[in-house]
């Protein structure tokens, strides 16, 4: 009997192999576990850091620009129904166009010796260019996260000094002609790692991540003004589509009640038959608002790698009291 007991107190069988297979099994799912919330843990630490990264870059770009866009202006008045649109050039991935900075700007061109060049004469609007550039420092033709782009804001100011020091190159501001700017510049902004691609298009042509897109808004009117019979065209919004942008032509206007079905972006006349309101004569001097849709690529950002900066900015409303002048320069803003 004595035997028998001491026998069983020296058995080492151990666990059995099922004990074994549940033991290890166990194991292994709480150290996936752990792992997958480790990895967790890790990606959002990295997605936020990122993040913060990349609005430390567009935050500061897009708060001046926001405002160049609003202050947008025409740096010479409607010439026989003829506007100068403010926007002189608009596309998917660069934006041209005049805005009201103010006065006084020590831009002068030459100052002959002895003389004292004044730097405090109405120097008149500066020409905004937005823009995304290749690694090439060219304007940008494909863009990826392994070969990211550059988007910057460039300011150009009014030559002073052509024909006497201090004297704008805008003579007559507001009543004059457009004005003369050279080929330095101010960086307003320069947001790195830009991964807009102007490369990748859909089945029209037209870009699948443009950085800017357009509303133009026609306040309508009659025309023939004044002349029996006339037809009356009402006010409308007229949101541009990528693929309008990218052939610089809108497309459609029939359905939208006017005579002719498209009309070229980058004309500019004074109202007719087939083209009988300011919005449709002159495309680039309706633009209302303007959306903004950068994308910044860093590690961890987002589930596509890039975080979206978003924002639509709408221009200040025309100038007061002046129905020939809409949208004019003045020294006495900025």
């Amino acid at each position: 009997m004595m035997a028998r007991l001491r026998d069983r107190d020296l058995d080492d069988s151990g666990f059995t192999l099922v004990e074994l297979l549940v033991t290890s099994f166990v194991l292994i799912l709480l150290l996936g576990m752990v792992f997958v919330t480790l990895s967790m843990v890790e990606d959002l630490s990295s997605s936020v850091t990122s993040q913060y990264q990349e609005f430390d870059q567009a935050l500061p770009a897009m708060a001046p620009f926001h405002s160049l866009v609003a202050g947008e202006v025409e740096p010479a008045p409607t010439v026989s129904g003829v506007p100068t649109p403010g926007f002189a050039s608009i596309g998917s991935f660069s934006l041209t166009f005049y805005s009201n900075i103010g006065t006084a700007y020590g831009n002068t061109v030459s100052c002959p010796t002895g003389q004292t060049c004044a730097t405090g004469t109405t120097a008149g609007p500066a020409k905004i260019v937005a823009i995304e550039l290749g690694p090439n420092g060219s304007p940008a033709t494909a863009c990826n996260s392994s070969a990211p782009c550059t988007f910057q804001v460039r300011m150009y100011l009014p030559l002073t000094g052509l024909t006497a020091p201090g004297v704008s190159s805008c003579p007559g501001v507001g009543t004059g002609p457009t004005c003369l700017y050279g080929s330095t510049y101010r960086l307003i902004a320069n947001v790195q790692n830009v991964v807009n691609d102007p490369s990748s298009t859909d089945g029209a042509g037209g870009p699948t991540s443009p950085i800017f897109s357009y509303t133009l808004f026609d306040t309508g009117g009659t025309y023939p003004p004044s002349t029996t019979p006339s037809t009356t065209y009402p006010d409308q919004a007229i949101t541009l589509t990528s693929d309008e942008i990218a052939s610089q032509q809108i497309s459609g206007l029939q359905a939208l009640g006017y005579p002719v079905d498209t009309q070229s972006l980058t004309a500019c006349a004074a109202p007719s038959a087939n083209y009988p309101t300011l919005g449709v004569s002159c495309p680039a001097d309706s633009i209302q608002s303007v959306n903004v849709d950068l994308q910044v690529a860093l590690p961890g950002t987002g589930a596509s790698g890039a975080q979206e900066d978003s924002l639509v900015v709408y221009r200040y409303a025309q100038s007061p009291a002046s129905s020939t002048a809409p949208y004019q320069y003045s020294a006495t803003v900025g």
